[in-house]
C-alpha cells in the first residue's frame, strides 16, 4: 500500500479547499446604484447644448451671440441674438426656428440688416453675410 492518496481523494481535496475559501472569504459591499449623479450628468450635457453663447468677428469687429429654447405649441423652438458691444447698440434678432443653427445664422443677417440701415457698412461689404 502507497502513502500517496489517489486522484479521487486530490479532487476532493481541492473542492473542499474551494468552498472553504468560497465560504470564508467575505462578500464585496454592493454600492447602491447612484441616479441623480446620471441625471444630474445628463441635465448638465442638455443645458450646455440647448443654451449657446459665444463670440464672432462680423465685419472686422468682436461680436457676441446666443440662443436659448422655448417651446412653442409643443415644440422646441430657438430664439437667438447677436450683438457688437464696442461697435454699435443695434441687436440682430430671430426667433421661431426649429433648428438652432439657422436661428443663429438668422440674427446676424438681421444684425448685418441694420448695420447696412444705419450707413455702419455698405451693402457690398455685407454681401458675405446675407
Amino acid at each position: 500500500m502507497s502513502a500517496a492518496p489517489s486522484g479521487r481523494c486530490w479532487g476532493l481535496l481541492l473542492v473542499s479547499g474551494a468552498l472553504v475559501l468560497l465560504l470564508t472569504s467575505s462578500p464585496a459591499q454592493a454600492k447602491p446604484f447612484d441616479f441623480s449623479q446620471i441625471i444630474s450628468t445628463v441635465a448638465d450635457n442638455v443645458i450646455t447644448r440647448l443654451y449657446q453663447e459665444g463670440e464672432i468677428e462680423l465685419l472686422g469687429h468682436y461680436c457676441n451671440y446666443s440662443r436659448r429654447p422655448y417651446f412653442h405649441r409643443w415644440e422646441l423652438n430657438y430664439r437667438a441674438t447677436t450683438s457688437c458691444p464696442g461697435w454699435t447698440t443695434a441687436v440682430g434678432k430671430a426667433q421661431g426656428y426649429l433648428n438652432p443653427t439657422t436661428a443663429e445664422i438668422e440674427a446676424t443677417k438681421d444684425l448685418v440688416r441694420k448695420l447696412v440701415q444705419a450707413g455702419l457698412v455698405t451693402r457690398e461689404e455685407a454681401s458675405a453675410w446675407l
